[in-house]
C-alpha cells in the first residue's frame, strides 16, 4: 500500500501531534505514505476570491500525483473537500483542457482525472478496512470515552465525496473509534461549526461557537474530544484557554486525533503518537490504560 500523502499546509506548523501519529499509525499499519516535495497549497484559501485559480492550484497537486502513479491520502478534511472537489469539477472535458493549457504552461504534466483522494479516516473505514484494523489491536480502550467532532468539510461537500457518510448524521469516525474497545458518547450540538473560519471577521461569534461545544463535552463523562481536523483542533486545543477566556469559562478539556486514538489500540506508546505536543495534557488517558 503506497501513497502519495498529502500533508497540506495547516499541519506541519500547528499540528505537529496529527502528523507524527499519522506517519507511525500508518507504519504500523503497513501503509506507506511517500512525501511529494512538489505538493502546494490545495486551493481553498484562494477559493473565494478566484475559483478558477483554486482549481489549477488544486489540480497542479492532483497532476503531480498522478504522475507519480499514486493515489492521495490527506489528513486535513479542508485539504481534502477542495481536491475532491477539484477532481468534480474537472469531469468537465472543456474546463480540463482550459486547466492543462495552464499546467503545461508551469511545466506540469496534464490532468487526465485518473487519481483518487481520500481522507485518511475514509480510507481506513473504506479500503484498509475495520477488520484488519481490528487484527492490529494489541491494547483495546476499553477504559475510554471519547466526543467525536467531524468538522464541517470530512462529510461536505457530498457530492465531492461520493456520499460515503451522511452529512447530517455522520457515523465512521465514531465506527472507527467504537473498534479500539473506546466508546463514543451522542451529544446535543455533534454537528456544530468549531468557528475558526469566521476568526478573521467574527472573533466574538467565532469564540462562541467554540465555547458552546466546550461547554457541552465538558459537562458529560468523557475523557477526551476526538477529531479529524487540524482547523477544528485549533479552536477547541490551542485557543481553548482564550476561548475560556473570552466567555468566561474554565476548561480543561484534552483533545486527541483519530490517529492518536487508533495508535494506542494498536501498541504505540504516547511518544510515537504526539502526545507531548498536546496543549491540554492528556496524562489521565494514559495513566487509566496502565502500562504496555
Amino acid at each position: 500500500m503506497r501513497y502519495a500523502f498529502y500533508i497540506g499546509c495547516t499541519v506541519p506548523v500547528k499540528a505537529l501531534k496529527y502528523e507524527v501519529s499519522t506517519r507511525n499509525l500508518a507504519k504500523g499499519l503497513g501503509i506507506e505514505l511517500v512525501d511529494i516535495p512538489e505538493f502546494g497549497c490545495c486551493g481553498y484559501p484562494v477559493k473565494s476570491m478566484d475559483m478558477f485559480a483554486a482549481l489549477l492550484m488544486s489540480a497542479r497537486n492532483l497532476a503531480l500525483a498522478e504522475e507519480k502513479g499514486m493515489d492521495i491520502i490527506g489528513i486535513c478534511i479542508g485539504c481534502m473537500a477542495t481536491l475532491s472537489e477539484a477532481k468534480k469539477y474537472l469531469e468537465d472535458d472543456n474546463l480540463r483542457n482550459t486547466i492543462n493549457q495552464k499546467l503545461r504552461e508551469l511545466g506540469i504534466r496534464e490532468y487526465t482525472g485518473k487519481v483518487n483522494i481520500k481522507h485518511l479516516a475514509r480510507f481506513l473505514y473504506e479500503d484498509y478496512g475495520l477488520s484488519s484494523i481490528k487484527e492490529k489491536i494489541i491494547k483495546p480502550l476499553e477504559s475510554l470515552k471519547f466526543g467525536v467532532h467531524y468538522g464541517c468539510h470530512y462529510m461536505k461537500p457530498g457530492h465531492a465525496y461520493d456520499y460515503f457518510d451522511n452529512p447530517s448524521k455522520p457515523v465512521t469516525l465514531d465506527i472507527l473509534t467504537d473498534i479500539t474497545g473506546a466508546k463514543t458518547i451522542d451529544y446535543q450540538n455533534k454537528n456544530q461549526c468549531c468557528g475558526l473560519t469566521i476568526m478573521g471577521t467574527a472573533k466574538d461569534l467565532s469564540f462562541r461557537l467554540a465555547s458552546e461545544k466546550l461547554v457541552c463535552l465538558s459537562g458529560i463523562d468523557i475523557d477526551a474530544m476526538l477529531l479529524a481536523c487540524p482547523s477544528c483542533c485549533i479552536a477547541y486545543e490551542n485557543n481553548q484557554r482564550l476561548v475560556g477566556e473570552k466567555t468566561g469559562k474554565k476548561f480543561n478539556l484534552p483533545v486527541l486525533y483519530f490517529t492518536q486514538v487508533i495508535g494506542l489500540a494498536i501498541g504505540l506508546d504516547e511518544k510515537d503518537l504526539g502526545f507531548e505536543f498536546n496543549r491540554v495534557r492528556a496524562d489521565r488517558i494514559i495513566e487509566k490504560l496502565g502500562p504496555y
